[in-house]
């Protein structure tokens, strides 16, 4: 009996590991063997994920696991292999890459990440040596795997470089998050943001291993909001932001996002937006605006954030240039200028014809992007708090301001929405026409950088939770 008890738990204990790996799974690409990191999670070597390469180990680099990597100097396409997933379920892939001149060529190449053979984002590296080992390029896609193993492989783009890739995670989401997102479509990261933050937020303080940007006010028009609630309900936001991302927020008498990242011709883009309400507000107090994408509104009705609670925005199969604006606008009777806790933006790969359009707490859409255009942003780790200031850079640049630079992917997007916070001292109410402020952004992939500007009178209205409507 004993024995068979003995074998029941050896037995479980078997498939909570596999339930485990299927889960979350780290690679350390270019090692062997396995370790935890700081924040208690376990990396282990590429053996067996991938049969072609050569490994190096990065001179005077310490940390892990940026201090190895994993290059192909032959071959178009190279593919790891049999990551495991679990088949189904939401999955968020991010793959990094730390150049620091380890081919001793000063020639941080540019290249391309196909995720699953479906997804595909752009790799470009600008600098050579960042002296800097918490800074690094990083790519990510949000996905359903068809199988219980996915592939991440790296398309040679041009004779002269050799692609390289330095780690994979894989994190699981829960049921619910990222709802509206079609069963063959992937969400290429473009910017993640968290406003009035002072360092960049990962796991552990986001579960879901996602990375966000911190951006605080850079203007003495815009001020940085601490909530007073003592805790944040987040279950009214369906993609589960943490908690402390929503606890600060940005706000301003007008507010004006932009991203220089984007492509001129433009790409489909899903686009949310988390508020949060940090004051108990009085009865002659009010915050009330309208958010729009140039000409089309995130949501059907007004925006009133609520104390203590997390509300989620959604706005998809939009098609956004790198001329595109996200203007807020208070209503006419709002007392409080607007405000923003968070932001995420992605391009949208293989777009479903039949997902619908529009805007609100989700939307719906239809275009086929089977290449994404996003790019490797830069990130930067701050390991203050359990907080990771990670980013990832993109084809475009990321504001000074914030001093991050980012990759191909991510950082493109997080440059254009948090470098640019603009004055606009002569913006008016109907800013819905105003030119869009242009920045500089450090990182690659697709995105918008945040252009903060004064441009609306602020007002007053009725708080409500807005449930958006398709357009």
């Amino acid at each position: 009996m004993m024995e068979a008890l003995l074998c029941l738990i050896t037995l479980f204990s078997l498939l909570a590991v596999t339930v485990t790996l299927g889960e979350s799974i780290s690679i350390d690409c270019g090692s062997t063997g396995s370790y935890v990191d700081s924040n208690n999670v376990t990396w282990v070597g590429d053996k067996g994920f991938v049969t072609n390469g050569e490994p190096m180990k990065i001179p005077d680099v310490v940390k892990k696991p940026i201090n190895t990597l994993r290059y192909f100097p032959t071959g178009q396409t190279n593919c790891y292999t049999n990551i495991p997933v679990t088949k189904g379920q939401k999955t968020l892939v991010r793959t990094k890459f730390y150049y620091e001149n380890y081919d001793a060529k000063f020639s941080p190449p540019s290249f391309d990440v196909i995720y699953d053979g479906k997804h595909r984002d752009s790799i470009v590296i600008t600098e050579s040596l960042l002296n800097d080992e918490e800074t690094f390029y990083f790519s990510e896609v949000i996905y359903v795997p068809e199988n219980k193993n996915i592939s991440v492989c790296l398309l040679r783009t041009s004779p002269s470089d050799n692609p390289f890739i330095s780690s994979i995670e894989v994190y699981s989401l829960d049921t619910g998050m990222y709802d509206d997102l079609g069963p063959n479509e992937g969400l290429i990261l473009h910017d993640r943001i968290a406003y009035g933050a002072k360092e960049l937020i990962s796991y552990p303080l986001d579960p879901y291993g996602r990375v966000w940007l911190a951006l605080g006010s850079q203007d003495s028009t815009l001020t940085d909001l601490t909530t007073s609630a003592p805790s944040i309900d987040i279950t009214g936001a369906s993609n589960k932001p943490p908690e402390i991302v929503m606890s600060k927020a940005l706000s301003g008498v007008g507010l004006v996002l932009s991203d220089q990242t984007l492509p001129l011709t433009g790409v489909p883009v899903y686009l949310v937006l988390y508020f949060s309400e940090p004051q108990s507000l009085g009865r002659t107090q009010r915050r009330s605006f309208n958010v729009f994408l140039d000409n089309t509104q995130v949501g059907s009705r007004p925006i009133v954030p609520v104390f203590g609670k997390a509300t989620q925005f959604i706005l998809r199969d939009v098609v956004a240039t790198s001329a595109s604006q996200i203007v807020f606008q208070s209503t006419d009777d709002s007392v409080l200028p607007p405000l923003i806790n968070g932001l995420e933006l992605y391009s949208i790969s293989n777009t479903s014809p039949d997902s619908g359009g529009g805007g609100g707490d989700q939307g719906g859409g239809s275009t086929d992007d089977s290449e994404g255009s996003g790019g490797a942003k830069q990130a930067k780790n701050l390991g203050k708090g359990g907080a990771k200031s990670s980013g990832g850079k993109k084809n475009n640049k990321l504001p000074l301001i914030l001093g991050v630079t980012f990759a191909s992917a991510f950082a493109v997007l997080a440059s254009a929405f948090a470098a640019i916070w603009k004055k606009r001292q002569n913006a008016k109410s109907q800013s819905n026409s105003t030119v869009p402020n242009t920045s500089t952004e450090h990182g690659a992939g697709t995105g918008m950088s945040p252009l903060v500007g004064q441009q609306f009178a602020s007002d007053m209205s009725d708080s409500y939770v807005a449930e958006d409507g398709h357009h």
